[in-house]
């Protein structure tokens, strides 16, 4: 009988225990192309007749339904052919590479990027005189000049002429394989101290863990399906209702609630705005997930926010005032930057003895084995792409100083919405609507710049410095990091998998989304929205340049108080344990996002705290079952019935927006 040989059967069997195994890439691969194609179809081309948004929910909706799909499959394999059946650690990474790669596809990533390309010399005309303000400004390499490749975006029914998109694709696939090779390497780099450490709540790696760990368990249990077909029938049933008018209607989302607004009418209650009472299942699972301190914190300082606009009408402050709505009071755009400012910048701070830590391991040698990348490649590798986005803007034609703030202070947000989403599960990850872009032009005023930078900024404020931060890979690869060391898969083999399926991912997905654009036409049967926030920049950079913007000393103020509160808020959180206010809750509270989902916080809130008190830790770990129905039902009749309408057309009723 044949011996074997040890020494090569043990990298085989290692390699298979980590999920890096040839089917499990190669699987990754097809389900991001196939994943990429129905959020194109969905968002550009089922678009306003509805549909689930399929990539930016904070548990990717369509990789969680392929995960699913996958581990149905895997559950019969098991029964009936086992050899075939793939290993957890083969379905994490299965799962890491389709949340990593496909979430750049939609609206914040490709979605917009891509209409942008094309907005400036197409939109050009006399009447709004682009080509003798800014035009001249922009490199072809960046952006489509070519009239007959833009008639076919925008037009349609034609093919993608390759040739004359090559050198387009490929600048700004190198940009954005830049930035999320970046955000790779700061996860890496921040990984033990926010995961070890501090212990983040990841509210957004249960179900999914649940879903790769402990499958038959979760499907056998009751309490789970009760969860699960509240949502996953009210979700068909409203789709069928807006095909089908006799069916009956609950609507969940925002855009169907009631709003809080029209109770009160009369001032100083009416400048509360618009205040919707949503109901979303899914939200309310997520948020059921964490500590009743943060959601407290949440729907308390989105009610305070409320309460300052309450105040400013009986005070009169806003009488007078001029300029955007952002800098009016209360400032809440320019709160929200302080804070996203502040808990990147003061959490650094307060993890300075860490990072002196990765430092000295990267110089001198250390125990760094159980990272996904040795510190000193993480530090390298972070600086290099830092460098290589600067001098990608430089070369576009910025100039150093201003490339260097905007591509720094995008990193700075990101970083605080992915804490932000590993401690709330932040279902839909805006940032302040005062953005990086606009931290820059009205804490200065635009004449501070030179044309060329600002025109270069407005292609880079649809890659990476909008308030949009839903398509960023950050809070996915962090998640991915928490996710390895639960199910016990080699950390750094897994980042090969996540490397190659993000730099293929990116091209995948820009390749596909031009094949539906010239199919369908942006300016004629593909969503409109995503369309107009191409020129959006370009009107923008119009009016500025037309119109410079004078510093804003005002909304600097509300700024550098937005920073102190949260400050304070994180040195009360260190110092005090009994200290229930959160400074996430009022960073969060100061974005988009907590108006919409201000309801379903409270449900949640209220229900932990009855659970906990009175039926105790037990009754609550029996009650979390129902609560990952809620979600899983929720996200598997998004996916199913946009699904369904891809490839019929039919009205889809959406499950979050």
């Amino acid at each position: 009988m044949a011996v074997e040989n040890p020494s090569s059967s043990a990298p085989r069997s290692s390699w298979r225990a980590s999920g890096l195994t040839p089917r499990a890439l190669l699987l990754g691969l097809v389900f991001t192309a196939l994943c990429d194609l129905w959020i194109h179809w969905a968002e550009l081309v089922l678009g306003e007749r509805g549909h689930t948004a399929l990539a930016n929910t904070s548990i990717p909706v369509g990789a969680f339904n392929v995960l699913f799909f996958l581990v149905v499959c895997n559950l019969l394999l098991s029964k009936f052919c086992r050899p075939l059946a793939l290993s957890k650690a083969e379905l994490l990474v299965i799962y890491v590479m389709l949340i990593v790669s496909t979430v750049v596809s939609s609206s914040g990533g490709i979605h917009f990027i891509i209409p942008t390309v094309t907005a400036a010399f197409w939109y050009a005309d006399s009447s709004n005189q682009w080509a003798s303000k800014f035009l001249r400004y922009i490199p072809g390499w960046i952006a489509q000049k070519n009239q007959l490749a833009l008639k076919g975006f925008y037009i349609g029914n034609a093919h993608v002429p390759w040739a004359l998109w090559r050198v387009q694709l490929f600048s700004w696939w190198l940009f954005l394989a830049l930035f999320t090779m970046a955000t790779l390497c700061l996860m890496a780099i921040l990984r033990r101290q926010w995961v070890d450490r501090e212990r983040l709540a990841f509210p957004t790696v249960a179900v999914p863990l649940a879903v790769i760990r402990e499958p038959a368990n979760l499907l056998s249990n009751g309490v789970f399906w009760i969860g699960f077909l509240i949502p996953f029938s009210i979700d068909i049933m409203n789709t069928l209702h807006l095909n089908l008018p006799a069916f009956p209607y609950f609507p969940t989302r925002t855009t169907d609630q009631p709003d809080l607004h029209n109770l009160f009418t009369s001032p100083p209650w009416s400048a509360i705005g618009f205040t919707p009472l949503s109901l979303y299942p899914f939200v309310i699972g997520i948020a059921f997930l964490l500590s009743t301190d943060m959601t407290f914190s949440c729907w308390f300082f989105w009610l305070v926010s409320k309460l300052e606009l309450v105040f400013g009408a009986a005070a009169g402050i806003n009488a007078g005032a001029s300029g955007s709505a952002q800098s009016t009071w209360p400032y809440t755009g320019h709160q929200g930057a302080g804070a996203f400012i502040a808990l990147t910048l003061v959490g650094l701070w307060f993890a300075r003895g860490y990072l002196k830590e990765v430092l000295r391991i990267a110089l001198h040698g250390g125990n760094d084995a159980e990272e996904p990348l040795p510190y000193r490649w993480a530090l390298l590798g972070f600086v290099v792409c830092l460098v290589g986005m600067i001098a990608w803007s430089l070369h576009a034609g910025m100039h150093l100083l201003p490339a260097s703030l905007i591509v720094s202070l995008a990193l700075v947000y990101i970083l605080a919405a992915t804490r932000i989403r590993a401690e709330t599960g932040d279902a839909w990850l805006f940032g302040p609507t005062v953005t990086p872009y606009d931290v820059m032009t009205t804490t200065f005023g635009t004449a501070f710049y030179q044309p060329v930078d600002l025109t270069i900024m407005a292609f880079l404020r649809s890659a990476i410095a909008s308030y949009d931060l839903r398509c960023m890979a950050m809070p996915n690869q962090l998640d991915a990091f928490k996710m390895a060391d639960v199910v016990g898969v080699e950390k750094r083999r897994l980042t090969v998998a996540m490397v190659i399926s993000t730099l293929l991912g990116i091209f995948i997905s820009m390749a596909i989304a031009l094949m539906v654009w010239y199919a369908f036409g942006a300016g004629a049967k593909t969503d409109p929205w995503r369309t107009y926030m191409g020129r959006m920049p370009f009107d923008q950079l119009a009016n500025v340049l037309s119109t410079p913007l004078k510093p804003d000393t005002r909304g600097f103020i509300a700024m550098g108080v937005g920073f102190l509160i949260t400050t304070a808020l994180m040195m009360m959180r260190m110092r005090y344990t009994w200290w229930v206010f959160h400074p996430v809750g009022y960073a969060i509270a100061n974005t988009p996002t907590m108006n919409q989902i201000w309801f379903p916080f409270l449900i949640a809130w209220l229900c932990k705290v009855l659970i906990l008190r009175y039926g105790g830790i037990d009754r609550y770990r029996r009650a979390l079952p129902f609560f990952y129905g809620l979600i899983v039902g929720d996200f598997l009749a998004g996916g199913l019935t946009t699904l369904v309408g891809c490839l019929t057309g039919i009205n889809v009723y959406p499950i979050n927006w």
